[in-house]
């Protein structure tokens, strides 16, 4: 859950967000690039899907310790992120049935894994957030996207 977003101090394009991840160290910093789609309002007490072992990375200066996965429209330059289903909790690891979830430990091996694979990670043409055709699942059903047939990143 995004609890505080705010713009980015030296770049009018990127939040700065602190997003709960059910850590016992706290929130994390994430930097992304949605304010030319999203406003701050529509995103604070969001719930989001967050990609946490990416090798953190600064972004004008502020370190950015994961990404948010969000879908998109090129038609029509719409970007949205991905929507857990109510309920999940924070920190609850998505599966995909078939494949035996082991995350990478953050750094640069999950970063180039994720590159691999992200190309493959697309919503369905009924709103399904997928893996090669596989939902991405929680406790609580799938994720989901009000953008169909999109890639997600």
């Amino acid at each position: 859950k995004i609890l505080e977003i705010g713009k980015h101090p030296e770049a009018d394009s990127l939040y700065v967000e602190k997003v709960d991840l059910g850590e016992s160290s706290g929130p994390r910093t994430i930097v992304s690039g949605l304010v030319e789609f999203c406003t701050a309002e529509y995103l604070l007490n969001r719930d989001v899907v967050v990609l946490c072992n990416l090798k953190p990375r600064a972004f004008k200066g502020i370190n950015s310790q994961g990404m948010l996965l969000c879908s998109s429209n090129k038609a029509d330059g719409k970007v949205e992120p991905l929507i857990p289903p109510a309920g999940v909790p924070a920190g609850e690891l998505v599966s995909f049935e078939g494949h035996v979830i082991k995350p990478e430990e953050p750094g640069n091996r999950a970063t180039k894994a994720y590159t691999k694979v992200s190309g493959d990670f697309v919503v369905s043409d009924s709103g399904i957030a997928t893996y090669k055709g596989i939902p991405f699942m929680t406790s609580k059903g799938p994720i989901t996207s009000t953008i169909l047939k999109g890639p997600i990143s």
